[in-house]
């Protein structure tokens, strides 16, 4: 009984360093996509907290926020990035050209980056 309780102990460890090497790949490839899209205009984190546009909410902020979550899983939506941010399998906002360089994001960009940001909370 006792050899069988470490044998399920062992296996549930090596699923959670697993599950955590996982996550741990999916937060650094969220901040690789934020660093080539997000951050020509917010600070994604303290190390490049002098880059973006002051007008803009950091990071760090915007996941202080009660609905910050919401925020960035919704944050296609959100002006101004319709405008600019190209989804796989979504229409843009307007047949017109992005009045900034366009972002082309994927599904797997999208939830690494949201990975990423709840990492800042």
């Amino acid at each position: 009984m006792l050899r069988s309780s470490v044998f399920i102990l062992i296996a549930a460890l090596a699923a959670s360093v697993s599950a955590r090497a996982d996550e741990a790949a999916l937060v650094g490839k969220g901040r690789e996509v934020a660093l080539l899209h997000c951050a020509r205009c917010h600070v994604i984190d303290a190390e490049k907290r002098l880059g973006g546009i002051g007008s803009t909410p950091s990071f760090p902020l915007l996941m202080s926020l009660a609905d910050g979550e919401h925020r960035f899983v919704t944050f296609f939506d959100r002006r101004p990035h319709p405008v600019f941010i190209r989804m796989e399998g979504v229409e843009p906002l307007t047949p017109l050209p992005a009045n900034a360089a366009e972002a082309e994001l994927t599904v797997d960009d999208l939830d690494a980056l949201i990975a990423y940001a709840l990492s800042l909370k």
